[in-house]
């Protein structure tokens, strides 16, 4: 892939410094980016790494000069889905493999792919543009919406409805069994989950990320909502739009998540909760209790940010408040 300089400019609406023929081939870190490459730096101390490089045109903020062919924009950051988009190689892929398995009364676009070794239920519905990689399992009465890709090794079980443009990450499992069971004198006792999962369009789910489906009625994902890998979203969950929930996360059964939360690393949510709109949890919090809308909290049991700081900051103190005190035994306890 080729570019003019000029062309990329118009394209992230920046403005050109340098020749705007020059042909610029791959895109890089400034650390690594070669006389062919364009690299994007964020701020003023990147400068001197590309000022010792051969580097063939820089992104920068404006406000900032280099001696070097770029282009100025308000926001780096912004352009970077842009600018990596150009890159990115697309392989074209259509048809169905011949070792695919294919039930009865199936919609499947002509425009579709359906890689190896791929079984599909009965009844089941793929919109135009479909990527169904290797290994992957569709169960029946499946839908899945135009655009949307399936990668190695998914499963999607019976009746789950899948939207348009939506992305699945290789190893996911959506639909299965959620874990239910009632407590008897006798043991555990499944209970049987006959619902199903719903994820609208533009949603995208991590690798090795599960979806449970409901008991009864549907686990529901809504649009543009973002899933790292290794997440889990247990039966009868509603996560609202737009919404971020990154790696090792889990949502306990029938908890609701508003739309544009952002739920970091390993976060923890109890069942049958609710987190309003527009909520940040800070890494590894456990929640136990509804939170507001435009909250933000951390910590186990999770507090309101500023409150959990505070707390943290009294607790490193205690060593020192314990002696002051005069309690020697712990006094002496905490000086190990």
């Amino acid at each position: 892939m080729m570019y003019k300089l000029s062309e990329i400019a118009k394209l992230i609406d920046g403005k050109l410094f340098g020749p705007p023929d020059l042909v610029i081939t791959g895109i890089n870190s400034p650390e690594l980016a070669g006389e062919k490459d364009i690299c994007i730096v964020y701020d003023e101390k990147f400068i001197d790494i590309v000022k010792e490089r051969n580097v063939g045109a820089i992104i920068i903020k404006e406000g900032l000069t280099v001696e070097k062919p770029h282009i100025t924009v308000s926001d780096p950051r912004a352009i970077m889905p842009t600018l990596l988009s150009l890159f990115v190689k697309k392989k074209q892929l259509f048809g169905i493999d011949k070792t695919a398995i294919i039930g009865d009364n199936c919609i499947i676009p002509e425009s579709c792919f359906i890689g190896p070794y791929v079984v599909i239920g009965d009844e089941v519905r793929l919109g135009e543009r479909v990527i169904i990689m290797a290994g992957s399992k569709i169960g029946d009465n499946v839908t899945i919406g135009d655009d949307s890709f399936i990668g190695y090794n998914v499963v999607i079980e019976d009746k789950s409805i899948i939207g348009k443009r939506v992305k699945i990450q290789h190893g996911a499992v959506i639909g299965k069994e959620g874990f239910g069971f009632y407590r008897s004198k006798d043991g555990y006792i499944r209970i049987p989950h006959l619902g199903n999962v719903i994820i609208e369009d533009d949603v995208e789910i991590g690798a090795n990320s599960v979806v449970d489906r409901a008991t009864l009625g549907s686990t529901v994902i809504k649009k543009g909502t973002k899933i790292d890998s290794l997440v889990l979203i247990a039966h009868n969950v509603k996560i609202g739009e737009d919404t971020a929930i990154a790696g090792q996360s889990g949502i306990a059964g029938s908890s609701e998540i508003g739309n544009r939360c952002m739920l970091a690393g390993q976060v923890g949510v109890a069942d049958h909760l609710k987190i309003g709109d527009n909520t940040i949890i800070f890494a590894q919090s456990g929640i136990i209790g509804d939170i507001p809308s435009n909250s933000v909290f951390s910590g186990t049991p999770a507090r309101p940010h500023r409150e959990w700081l505070k707390a943290q900051a009294i607790l490193l103190k205690l060593p020192k408040i314990i002696r002051q005190l005069g309690i020697k035994d712990v006094a002496d306890n905490s000086k190990e």
